[in-house]
């Protein structure tokens, strides 16, 4: 019997994307594409299940960081492409990526001149030509070159036969926290693409297809629709998390913006005003760790509780096991601080699909019980001692991370209290935990609601105006 299990609620990431397109549904010419990123293994949640959610779901395009993690996609049903986010120099014609190279459906990211020659002899020798986005650095210096060099890759991939211009992309460092120095790399992005305006213009002339331009991860999607160009690139938001990356959230929009401040100077871009607050706190987070109690300890007032005896109980204790400890992707950092939910369940009950409304929200009472004593290897110690019978008996079920926001036991609660970020967290637990998938019958439609189950309506207008230029511009050729 396995010890533990980490659910995915499928049905959550439906939820997820169906907000995400509403809130990039602003007064940009066409509608903005979505870019799921499911690198790692999607965030360790499975990323060849995920990928054919968001498949049936019809994002259009998935991103995965190496040659390795889409090969892995490369073998399931899926009629997306993907995109790689290393730099690549080259691909074997025995590779199992070649079949998605030689349907266009494998695009690759361009950082380097370098890189660029070695690609150019890979296309020769295969005869065949690489989808191509070229990444400029704008501050995050983790990949991509500098405006000067990605204006000479520009040049190169419009007019060398073994490219197909795809896209034109930058990465911003600190959208969550730093909304001025984002509005700067911003401007750098904008003042790039008008540079390299008659290459792209030149290259459309003779019949290229025009290129996305893409830049906004979830984050900067929710921080302006000014951000969002013609695709956004979201991954934690697909999964329900993200709120944790802003800093001013609770910090209301500033008002007023005239013609004569385009690019929204004095603004304060808190999570892009009340609408897009709205929207970031209504994304449903998909994942929590199921365990169970396995046995349970009775001692004396004073007896000490784990390694080095961090913990001595103050009167007679129930002290509950549960089989989850830092091996499994628990921190040891949330040692004496976190809680843990008794569900009333048995985990060995009958798994069934539960509506969308009733997943993470028991129809018993919340009960909790705290973690006392240092978290081990692979088990923590629990204080069962005021709990009722029924919740803490050995096989009962536990919740030791849950999906409802605002619960000591949320992941992204849970992450802040031991020093780390939510992506951290949910890779360290995606490396061990057997997954569950809920909600599996693919294509289900569900419409996007908020905790309260209302429907969670969404508008871009505080954030992007009619009448005035986006920080990015929907289109290369239009601005």
């Amino acid at each position: 019997m396995t010890t533990s299990r980490l659910e995915i609620n499928l049905a959550a990431i439906d939820h997820n994307v169906a907000l995400i397109r509403k809130a990039t549904a602003s007064t940009h010419p066409s509608k903005v594409q979505l870019c799921a990123i499911i690198k790692q293994d999607a965030y360790g949640l499975g990323a060849a299940r995920i990928a054919r959610r968001l498949d049936s779901l019809g994002v259009d395009l998935l991103a995965v960081y190496c040659l390795s993690e889409a090969r892995a996609l490369a073998e399931t049903p899926i009629r997306t492409p993907i995109m790689v986010l290393m730099p690549v120099e080259g691909i074997e014609r025995n590779d199992p990526l070649y079949r998605l190279l030689t349907a266009q459906r494998l695009h690759l990211t361009l950082h380097s001149e370098r890189q660029a020659n070695a690609l150019i002899a890979c296309g020769n020798a295969l005869g065949m030509s690489f989808p191509v986005h070229i990444q400029v650095d704008t501050g995050m210096s983790r990949g991509g070159c500098l405006p000067d060099e990605a204006e000479r890759l520009v040049k190169l991939a419009t007019t060398n036969p073994r490219f197909r211009l795809a896209g034109l992309s930058t990465h911003f460092s600190s959208p969550g926290s730093d909304p001025s120095f984002t509005r700067e790399q911003a401007r750098l992005f904008r003042s790039w693409i008008q540079q390299i305006k008659p290459l792209l213009s030149a290259a459309v002339a003779k019949g290229q297809a025009p290129c996305v331009v893409h830049a906004a991860n979830t984050a900067a999607t929710f921080r302006s629709s000014s951000l969002h160009a013609t695709m956004v690139r979201v991954g934690q938001g697909l999964l329900g998390y993200g709120e944790d990356a802003f800093t001013d959230l609770n910090v209301p929009a500033a008002a007023g913006v005239s013609a004569a401040n385009p690019d929204h100077e004095g603004e304060s871009w808190a999570s892009g005003g009340p609408e897009f607050a709205q929207a970031l706190r209504s994304l449903r987070p998909c994942a929590r760790l199921l365990s169970r109690i396995v046995h349970i300890h009775e001692i004396p007032e004073g007896w000490p509780v784990g390694y080095n005896r961090t913990w001595h109980s103050k009167r007679p204790s129930r002290i509950g096991i549960i089989p989850v400890g830092y091996a499994d992707g628990y921190p040891l950092a949330l040692s004496g601080q976190s809680q843990v939910r008794l569900t009333n369940l048995a985990w060995d009950r009958p798994r069934t699909l539960e509506p969308l409304a009733a997943y993470g929200q028991d129809p018993a009472p919340a009960v909790w019980a705290p973690l006392v004593g240092r978290v081990s290897m692979d088990q923590i110690t629990v204080d069962l001692t005021d709990a009722p019978e029924a919740y803490a008996s050995v096989g009962c079920e536990v919740e030791v991370i849950g999906s409802t926001p605002d619960m000591p036991n949320h992941l992204s609660n849970l992450a802040a209290q031991a020093g780390t970020i939510t992506h951290e967290l949910l890779c360290r637990l995606g490396l061990v935990s057997e997954r569950h998938y809920l909600f599996s019958d693919e294509g289900q439609s569900v419409q996007p609601t908020t905790a309260g189950g209302v429907s969670a309506s969404v508008s871009t207008a505080r954030t992007h105006r009619a009448g005035q230029a986006p920080l990015i511009p929907a289109s290369p050729l239009n601005h």
